[in-house]
């Protein structure tokens, strides 16, 4: 009996605590991994360009750019003298690159070991705004819809970690550029709600900010397709409207002016003809500047594409990005014309009279704020994306290659090692 009670008040007892010696260890914190490229010509795109400087990488960031700069013991040293270093090329628009045909958001058919992902590392693109699907054939799979809102992605090359940027990325206004009269009444009836919600939350706020709030009044709450619109005339998000011709842009420029929204005009081919119309609209246009359609026989003014449409842009105030006549990578095709080449179409702008600084900006920083994410990427700052590539020359010189890619701070490309160019000899 004495026995069982002095085992029962044993087990009672708090379990004795493990001397200090015996305490869990912890863990040993993670080491920064550094990476330094020395000697090269850095193109800020944002803050000039800085002959003989160096970028230091810290993980997945850009932690310091000077000349003779400090670097940490262990930094991994990448001599790049007589290079250019730039940052990673973005795409405002790629069919299907890095997604398998999975339906529903884009975040869950990303495709990290694609090989479109490869081949767009090799022409230097690290970010992208991707539609579900693509042109036929090809390794895309099937076309994309219509209504597909897109998602901007990087190439983060077998892993998905850091690889979504943001979805959705753009609001789809299509059916007010080629829907029926039913689905442009549909579109503008929503935008309308959408702008007497907007002005209920206002309400609210201010009725908040005076404290005349009535007891257990909540802000009010859109959902669906009302909540998206809201958004866009918020500015959260951007609007993509194809508009081609002057009549389509004409139609575009009606809606964002009814509305004051953020708008990206694609595929614009006569922008040149209107370049004040759509500056005073704050619009901006993707442009393919190899792009060629004559004017009709029977057209009594000025119409069809031109090749200093760009340049014309540029002297107007509008904000612009380039792409090629074909927005995807592959294997096939016409070299030359698809995005593994995307400075090339930088070239052809500049052949028709833009100057080389905005044709950059139009494949880096500009790209960047037309996909809404321009304070991550675009630009060689500090505390940016470690997003950053390698030219063994001039970006729009067609001899040039592309030699490192590194993207969220790994190097994912190299050509010495590419099975696709490793082959090719640089220029000496």
């Amino acid at each position: 009996m004495i026995v069982g009670l002095l085992l029962a008040l044993v087990l009672l007892q708090d379990p004795p605590k493990p001397a200090a010696s015996e305490a869990p260890a912890a863990k040993p914190e993670k080491k920064p991994v550094y990476t330094a490229l020395v000697g090269g010509d850095v193109h800020t795109v944002t803050q000039g360009v800085m002959k003989g400087g160096s970028v230091l990488l810290k993980d997945d960031k850009i932690f310091r750019i000077g000349q003779n700069l400090d670097l940490p013991e262990g930094t991994i040293r990448i001599d790049v003298t007589g290079k250019r270093v730039l940052p990673g090329l973005i795409a405002v628009s790629a069919h299907g690159l890095g997604l398998s045909n999975a339906p529903g958001k884009i975040a869950d058919a990303l495709d990290p070991f694609s090989e479109s992902i490869q081949l767009a590392l090799a022409g230097g693109i690290t970010s992208a705004f991707v539609e579900p699907g693509g042109g036929p054939g090809g390794i895309f799979g099937g076309g994309a819809g219509a209504s597909a809102p897109g998602a901007m992605i990087k190439m983060s090359a077998g892993t998905l970690e850091g690889m979504l940027l943001a979805e959705p990325a753009s609001v789809s206004l299509g059916a007010w550029m080629v829907g029926s009269p039913s689905e442009r009444y549909d579109l503008k009836d929503s935008l309308l709600k959408a702008r007497a919600h907007l002005e209920k939350e206002r309400d609210f706020e201010k009725r908040r900010a005076e404290n005349k709030l009535k007891a257990g009044e909540t802000v009010p709450r859109a959902a669906g397709a009302l909540e998206t619109h809201v958004r866009l005339l918020k500015g959260e998000l951007v609007a993509r409207m194809s508009a081609p011709h002057i009549d389509d842009l004409r139609r575009a420029l009606d809606l964002v002016n009814e509305f004051k929204f953020k708008v990206v005009l694609t595929d614009v081919i006569e922008g040149w003809i209107i370049p004040e119309e759509i500056g005073r609209a704050r619009a901006y246009c993707v442009v393919e500047p190899r792009a060629k359609e004559h004017a009709p026989r029977n057209s009594s003014g000025r119409a069809g594409s031109s090749i200093e449409q760009a340049a014309i842009l540029r002297k107007t105030g509008v904000k612009f990005a380039l792409l090629p006549p074909n927005a995807t990578v592959g294997t096939g095709g016409v070299a030359g014309r698809d995005l593994m080449t995307l400075p090339l179409d930088g070239a052809f702008a500049i052949r028709g009279g833009l100057d080389e600084q905005t044709a950059l900006e139009a494949i880096t920083i500009t790209a960047a704020e037309i996909c809404g994410v321009e304070t991550r990427i675009g630009s060689l700052e500090e505390g940016k994306d470690a997003d950053v590539i390698v030219l063994d020359g001039d970006p729009f010189d067609y001899r040039t290659f592309v030699e490192l890619t590194f993207v969220n701070g790994r190097l994912l490309y190299e050509k010495s090692k590419s099975p696709y160019f490793s082959h090719l000899k640089g220029r000496k």
